[in-house]
């Protein structure tokens, strides 16, 4: 399973982010056993807007909202709520 799905499946499970937001704090956190060097940037590679630029294979779906502090695009989560059959 990939870190995208993981971390998906982590706020639809309600074990990381409050709502739509999640910082890259509680990320990293989250995701301690996974590589820092992928955790470090994973929230910021998905962006929306900037991440396209820079992370052309990454799937875009956050936006950042402040130093830190992300928004997950609720499309994204109901993709992988329908993928995993919710």
């Amino acid at each position: 399973m990939s870190l995208r799905e993981r971390f998906l499946d982590a706020i639809i499970e309600g074990g990381l982010g409050t709502g739509l937001i999640v910082t890259r704090q509680s990320f990293m956190d989250y995701f301690s056993d996974d590589n820092p060097a992928t955790t470090g940037v994973f929230l910021s590679n998905s962006e929306i807007v900037t991440g396209a630029n820079h992370s052309p294979t990454y799937t875009h779906f956050t936006q950042l909202v402040r130093e830190g502090v992300y928004w997950v695009h609720p499309s994204a989560l109901v993709e992988r709520m329908l993928a995993r059959g919710l």
